[in-house]
């Protein structure tokens, strides 16, 4: 079995001289079979009829003539066999040498093909990359098929290349281009920390952590006049480019209506105003603004339907202070926008932040929630502003565990030393 079956593993024309010489052996075996059976029964026949003959010519007194007779119908008989074998033997010969023959014509007209067929997919590469159909593949069979199918299927992996090509090509240009965005972005965003070294009367740090390559959050203070200093944080709804520079003309007419001595209502007011004009995507901006006095504690704040901000008493712990919001900036033209005041006495921190803090998510589609950002914020409450945004931001990493970050997380936190700190 071992050996019959090497014998059918080999390649195409391997097997067509093998299933054909199995097939030439089984009829050389039937004809030999019915040769032998036929022999038999003809000597049989002719033994029944010399018997017959032998009692027929006994009776006539004629047995020497009846041997003579035998001995020349066996060797007749004998003769005839001989013939009819030698004839037997030299049209099997023929039927070997013709199914031979044939069986290397036809294997030849299909493992050419198949074997050109073969080096040419074999040999296909950077530099040659195509399958062409050549005469030599019509075969007018399923050979034929088979060429023009690898034909086609080169010519559209060839396309495919190209396009993978021409698309990893503007993905690299893209990647360019929002890498030179997010250097953009954040040379916009103050960087530098402590960013005002000569002023004891306050501690300030603040950070963005985008969930694309540039994001539509930001924040930004600014020393007004030498006793006043004023701080934005903001979320443009939306992410990517188009946020990024919604953010970035807003950071400008924020800042531009605060220096010109807008109260933080009225630079709302007027920001609103402004880019309602044209904003025909439908962008809308939450902000927390506010305008600190140094020497006095005292501050005006608006909230244009920003996150709540966190409050720390010296001594105590960080605390959200919720309140009723105003609407937020570009979604309605000609709105007005309430402000309040408040009171920060020595020692004394607020903390705020975007939503992509509380709203940071898990693999288990759990928020963060702002009761985690409370304990991490009073995990060390005493921590200067520069430690606790660390502490919360490695407890937002330690709670999502890896998950992707759906949305951009902005914090800052400002702690007052007193005027004459």
């Amino acid at each position: 079995m071992e050996k019959l079956r090497k014998l059918f593993s080999g390649g195409i024309r391997m097997k067509i001289f093998s299933m054909l010489l199995i097939t030439i052996l089984l009829i050389i075996a039937a004809y030999t079979a019915i040769l032998f059976y036929q022999s038999n029964k003809v000597e049989q026949l002719v033994e029944d009829s010399y018997e017959l003959q032998q009692q027929l010519f006994a009776e006539s007194g004629l047995e020497d003539h009846s041997e003579r007779v035998w001995s020349e119908s066996v060797e007749v008989f004998r003769r005839g066999m001989f013939h009819a074998r030698n004839i037997l033997i030299l049209l099997v010969a023929l039927i070997v040498v013709t199914g031979l023959a044939s069986a290397f014509s036809i294997s030849s007209q299909i493992t050419d093909p198949l074997n050109m067929i073969t080096k040419r997919v074999a040999s296909l590469g950077v530099r040659n990359r195509r399958f062409e159909m050549e005469d030599a593949y019509r075969t007018g069979d399923e050979i034929e098929v088979l060429a023009e199918s690898f034909a086609k299927q080169s010519a559209r992996t060839e396309l495919y290349i190209d396009q993978v090509k021409r698309v990893t090509a503007e993905k690299e240009r893209i990647g360019t281009e929002l890498e030179m965005a997010s250097r953009i972005q954040s040379s916009q965003l103050p960087r530098l920390f402590p960013p005002f070294p000569n002023r004891k009367e306050f501690g300030l740090f603040a950070s963005m952590t985008p969930a694309k390559e540039v994001g539509g959050d930001f924040y930004d203070f600014f020393m007004i006049d030498d006793d006043h200093i004023a701080f934005v944080i903001a979320d443009v709804s939306g992410k990517g480019v188009p946020a990024s520079l919604v953010m970035m003309v807003s950071r400008v007419l924020i800042k531009s209506s605060l220096q010109n001595g807008k109260n933080p209502a009225e630079a709302l007011e007027s920001v609103n105003n402004q880019l309602c004009e044209g904003n025909d995507e439908g962008y809308f901006i939450t902000v927390w603004l506010a305008v600190f006095e140094i020497s006095t504690g005292k501050g005006v704040a608006a909230n244009a339907g920003h996150e709540h901000p966190v409050l720390r008493r010296a001594g105590g712990g960080y605390e959200l202070q919720v309140y009723r919001h105003s609407m937020p900036v570009g979604s309605m033209k000609g709105i007005p926008f309430r402000q309040h005041d408040f009171l920060l006495n020595p020692g004394d921190s607020f903390f705020v932040y975007t939503d992509g803090v509380a709203e940071a998510t898990n693999e288990q589609k759990e928020m963060f929630g702002t009761k985690r950002m409370l304990d991490a914020l009073n995990k060390d409450p005493d921590a200067p502003p520069e430690q606790i945004l660390p502490n919360v931001k490695s407890e937002i990493d330690r709670f999502v565990d890896g998950a992707e970050q759906f949305d951009d997380i902005t914090m800052l936190c400002f702690r007052y030393n007193g005027p004459c700190a």
